[in-house]
């Protein structure tokens, strides 16, 4: 049989690519981040926290999460923002690198979402003088906003070392 010159042949339907990143997207003191869906584990309500006494500032307390001692962190002023001093309930996102876990403080979150784009944390993307620049291992667009997409291994290594010193709380204890 042959083919008429008027007939095109339609392409295949390509298997479903998956998204270059599915991010946990949330705000804290009205900005808004995204960290890796691989280091975020979960959203948790405390309810309870523990003081340290003379503990470094960024430590809110400490609170059990299902048998596990967890500290609960504000890294606003690690990127730039003001202190967060929450009421008795505090929102969280509990973070882990490998054996780092850490629950740190957030206004609210936003949700998952799916990015084909990643881009470049000094790339032509990049916002000119972010304060967190150190923290953030990317951008993303989202609602027509650039979001930085912040650096988990990096913070939870800064929250640890901040918190070593003090050997009443440990990151990791998972």
């Amino acid at each position: 049989m042959t083919q008429s010159p008027d007939a095109v042949a339609l392409p295949s339907p390509l298997p479903d690519t998956p998204p270059a990143l599915r991010a946990c997207l949330f705000a804290l003191s009205g900005a808004r981040f995204a960290v890796d869906v691989r280091s975020a584990r979960e959203v948790a309500v405390f309810d309870d926290l523990t003081a340290v006494p003379r503990a470094p500032r960024l430590l809110l307390g400490v609170a059990n999460l299902r048998g596990t001692v967890v500290p609960i962190v504000d890294v606003g002023p690690l990127l730039g923002l003001p202190e967060m001093r929450p009421a008795r309930s505090v929102r969280t996102l509990v973070l882990r690198d490998g054996p780092l876990l850490a629950a740190v403080a957030v206004e609210t979150v936003l949700g998952l979402e799916p990015f084909d784009d990643v881009f470049a944390p000094d790339g032509p993307a990049a916002p000119r003088g972010h304060a967190a620049s150190r923290l953030v291992s990317g951008w993303l667009t989202w609602a027509g906003e650039t979001l930085a997409l912040l650096d988990v291994p990096r913070i939870l290594a800064i929250v640890r070392a901040t918190l070593a010193a003090d050997e009443r709380v440990r990151v990791g204890a998972a």
